[in-house]
């Protein structure tokens, strides 16, 4: 271990007879002395930047709780090693983009943030697992805490890794569940804006702390917005960088332009044009799974530029806002008001809005959600894609582990647990770390404090005046534009996505059936060459799961490339 931290250039912050752990440089770094060491930002409430001390207090509560006290106390994008009684802990931050992942080595393990390092200390190769792989295209967004490559584990955020001499135990500590708890519900339409208001603008002042001038991505949406009235509110050096398709769903640069006028910043405005898509190079990213998206890495790689012109030293989006947000159009958050009595008198309203979002009846409405009312038991299921998979791919996801988050508390509604599934997303998001073209890019919503707020509010509090997200709207609606704090519509970027895979149509091809997918089993090949000969069903939704495979593909050839 020693002997990799100095072949990689690697300062060495802890070193005991039972662990041994190094960062770089520039990481922010918190000793425990003897005790252990805390590696990332760490933040405590009411503070705008990062800690760099803690007070002894804490220091002996973080080592007598084995870890557990930070998730109580801080939060951030840290790790924590913490050695206490017979053993030691890893700690992770839940919503802590610092990549928490683990390869077992005989009674001891080897972890680190980054899958190359991992096998440079352990010295030894790691390999594909075709039926992870599957399993991820199906589950999507989710994360599990196996990875698509053999051997290789994660730590996921709120999570607490025990290394004892009896063995290795993973336990899952932080839960939104407990927020979620009535004990904890804000029933103060007013105080919960207020509240939210705050929490969100003291999360980003701290995520972007030790920016100097970060360029904002913003679309014009409600969640990027937010983080512009929210980085104005300290009176923050910002720009703004909106990019456009050149169809008009595409497009809503007019609502960016208001709110770059709204808060006084510039705003630099950038085509996405379908040119050249090496999507080989773009997609082959070393995550210990296939999620990274092409469009998105091409999107980050032209703000990247940007950012270079124009003198920024970090990007800002609103990724996972819609999640925390709860952006649902969906008949759970009705059934809570069956299932609550202080939720029983906004029933009429809640089915009334959501009709309005759905397109539907209120009465059809009314009906589902009392059926779903009717079944609160039942979990939340996740949505599944077996598109253009295999059945031996297949079979294999369907027994697979399933998230801890989705098991309800034990009086948990639907539309929490709805909302809570969104939050599965928003965690995949940001806990996949830095990687790819998005290495020097932060997404503030999605951290713990705002996340717990999220989930003190009333589940029919987020959807009003025919909109969902309601409670963020309330809280910043005096910060922005109206017409922007209660749009209804959403720009979005099908008819880019449809014309990259339009304009590399035969490359994309051969690249799938002659790839590594096709030849484990992993893609149902006679189904995917029809997709890709009948151009109207492409048109369909087909199109983006066609994308997918593609940048799976390229993700394990890059990742047996070494």
């Amino acid at each position: 271990m020693l002997a990799a931290a100095q072949n990689h250039n690697l300062k060495v912050i802890l070193d005991r007879p039972d662990v041994v752990a190094a960062c770089d440089n520039v990481a922010a770094t918190i000793g425990l002395g003897q005790d252990g060491v805390i590696i990332g930002p760490l933040y405590q409430s009411g503070t705008r930047e990062a800690l760099t001390s803690i007070v002894e207090n804490a220091r002996s509560a973080i080592v007598k709780s084995a870890g557990i006290r930070l998730f109580e106390a801080f939060w951030g994008s840290y790790i924590g090693i913490v050695r206490s009684g017979a053993g030691t802990s890893l700690v992770r931050a839940p919503f802590g983009s610092l990549p928490g992942l683990f390869q077992r080595m005989g009674s001891g393990l080897i972890a680190g943030s980054d899958i190359d390092l991992i096998r440079a200390a352990s010295g030894t190769a790691f390999s594909l697992d075709f039926e992870a792989i599957g399993r991820q295209l199906v589950l999507g967004d989710v994360r599990l805490a196996a990875t698509s490559l053999r051997g290789i584990e994660e730590l996921r955020g709120g999570s607490r890794l025990l290394v004892e001499p009896s063995g290795i135990r993973l336990e899952d500590i932080w839960s939104p569940w407990a927020f979620a708890d009535e004990r904890r519900r804000i029933d103060d339409l007013e105080d919960a804006a207020r509240r939210l208001r705050q929490e969100c603008i003291a999360a980003v002042a701290a995520r972007t702390s030790t920016l100097r001038h970060p360029v904002l991505m913003l679309s014009g949406g409600l969640d990027s917005s937010i983080l512009a009235a929210s980085l104005a509110a300290h009176d923050r050096m910002f720009s703004c960088l909106n990019m456009a398709t050149r169809d008009h769903a595409g497009d809503e640069t007019s609502y960016a332009r208001r709110v770059a006028t709204h808060v006084g910043r510039p705003l630099h405005e950038r085509a996405m044009a379908v040119t050249k898509y090496d999507f080989a190079r773009i997609g082959a990213v070393r995550t210990p799974r296939p999620v990274a998206r092409g469009y998105q890495q091409l999107v980050f790689e032209a703000a990247a530029r940007v950012a270079d012109e124009l003198g920024c030293d970090g990007i800002i989006d609103g990724g996972g806002g819609d999640n925390v947000f709860c952006s649902l159009r969906s008949v759970s958050l009705a059934a809570d008001c069956l299932l609550d009595p202080d939720g029983t008198h906004h029933f009429r309203r809640v089915c009334g809005e959501l009709g309005q979002l759905a397109g539907a009846s209120s009465w059809r409405v009314a009906w589902k959600a009392r059926w779903r009312s009717w079944q609160r038991a039942r979990p939340y299921r996740l949505q599944e894609d077996r598109r253009l998979l295999s059945p031996d791919v297949q079979a294999p996801a369907q027994n697979g582990a399933v998230h801890p988050w989705l098991e309800p508390a034990e009086s948990g509604l639907p539309g929490r647990g709805a909302h809570i599934a969104m939050l599965i997303a928003a965690q995949g998001y940001v806990e996949d770390g830095p990687h790819g073209t998005k290495l020097n890019c932060t997404a503030p919503l999605v951290s713990q404090p705002l996340v717990e707020h999220c989930l003190a509010i009333p589940s029919w509090r987020w959807i009003a005046r025919g909109n969902n997200r309601a409670a963020a709207r309330n809280a910043f609606e005096t910060c922005l534009p109206p017409e922007i704090a209660w749009r209804r519509g959403k720009g979005n970027p099908e008819s880019f996505l449809f014309s990259l895979l339009e304009r590399n149509r035969e490359a994309m091809t051969s690249h799938l059936m002659d790839g590594v997918l096709a030849s484990a089993g992993v893609i149902d090949t006679a189904a995917l060459a029809r997709a890709l000969r009948d151009t109207e069903r492409l048109k369909g939704t087909i199109y983006g799961r066609i994308l997918q495979l593609v940048d799976t593909e390229s993700w394990a050839r890059g990742i047996m490339a070494g």
